[in-house]
């Protein structure tokens, strides 16, 4: 059996100590956790403060926190091959029944999910949901300005949910900001919630979401609401590695979306996409809108369009990403454009799927 790890990410200072020490002590009864520490410092605090919280919880119950520290660096680079002997060793000496792994605020928490799912621990860690933990007095007067860098636009881009901290001494207007950030991300986060208002801060069920998919597009920049064709629609349990794609369709009778969904492990080919786009979709009058997150081996890239210095021609880019669920693409065609394309859009979405997994590298290549 896998064991269920989660990342606790954020920036230095939103909290992820204090919150990582509050869940280790909602943990069920008899549970043995462990929790792997980075501390880009040289002390090592965070452990130090985690210390204490571990020894208290393994005297009081059955069960026990473990603690193990990463130095070196941040996780995601310098100590990456560190962090993933620690897990392992942990995993074989303790047998926790989670692990919660708390990477330095200067770190990419995308790069640890890798890890995560490299070869190395593939089959011994089953990746749960990543958290970022969010200052929410970083959305009103007193910003620190950590939200206009990169470092923070990845940290929030690749979890799965979002925390928001410090909401007992923020304003009412600080919290609703960080509301409207968590609600504006693509792909949609599973959860965006104030830590205040869950006991131990973040709910288990949180902990355990798995790596889903939830279409979230609209067929219009300012429609309130789409309808789905299909009526409700129920997704299979997991997306299966070099399987069929999911996919979503919704409609308002003008328009017509659809959404492809791929396993976090499928790669794709960057010459191939490139000119899936550059010469099929963007070359397609009907097709007025499109989003995605792709894997391209080890890196993970949002297709963006590019104009020349004239305007009129347009091509694709493909700017890194740190989301790490799945690889997934969304595309919003206009009806009315197209006459073929309209009489068969079943076949022409399925056209589109083909030629995604036409993009897609063979098992024996993804090795």
């Amino acid at each position: 059996m896998r064991t269920p790890v989660n990342v606790i990410t954020g920036a230095l200072g939103a909290g992820k100590t204090t919150l990582i020490g509050a869940l280790a002590r909602m943990r069920p009864e008899g549970e043995t956790w462990a929790i792997i520490v980075n501390d880009f410092g040289a002390l090592g605090l965070d452990a130090a403060l985690l210390d204490d919280v571990s020894g208290a919880l393994g005297r009081a119950s059955e069960g026990s926190v473990v603690l193990r520290e990463v130095q070196g660096g941040c996780a995601c680079c310098a100590s990456s091959a560190a962090l993933v002997t620690a897990i392992a060793q942990t995993i074989r000496r303790h047998a926790p029944a989670r692990v919660l792994v708390e990477p330095s605020g200067l770190g990419d928490a995308g790069r640890i999910v890798d890890a995560l799912r490299g070869e190395y621990l593939r089959t011994s860690v089953d990746v749960r949901a990543t958290v970022c933990v969010v200052d929410v007095r970083e959305f009103g007067s007193s910003a620190s300005g950590v939200r206009e860098g990169e470092l923070f636009r990845r940290q929030s881009e690749c979890a799965d949910a979002l925390c928001g901290t410090h909401a007992d001494v923020a304003s009412e207007s600080d919290i609703a900001g960080f509301f409207e950030f968590g609600e504006s991300f693509w792909p949609k986060k599973q959860d965006v919630f104030l830590a205040r208002d869950r006991v131990g801060g973040v709910d288990l069920a949180t902990l355990d979401a798995a790596c889903g998919w939830e279409s979230n597009e609209q067929t219009e920049e300012k429609a309130a609401t789409t309808a789905s064709s299909a009526g409700p629609f129920e997704m299979p349990m997991r997306l299966v590695a070099n399987g069929t794609p999911w996919m979503v369709k919704n409609d308002d009778g003008a328009h017509a979306s659809c959404g492809y969904a791929f396993h976090a492990d499928d790669v794709f080919m960057r010459p191939a996409l490139r000119a899936f786009f550059d010469d099929f979709i963007l070359r397609r009058e009907d097709i007025i809108r499109f989003k995605g997150v792709l894997r391209l081996g080890a890196d993970w890239a949002r297709p963006e369009i590019v104009k020349s210095d004239g305007g009129e021609e347009r091509n694709i880019s493909f700017t890194e990403s740190s989301y790490r669920r799945d690889s997934r693409f969304e595309l919003i065609r206009r009806r009315g454009v197209d006459a073929s394309a309209d009489a068969s859009e079943t076949e022409f979405f399925n056209d589109i799927r083909d030629r995604l997994l036409a993009c897609r590298k063979p098992p024996r290549a993804n090795a």
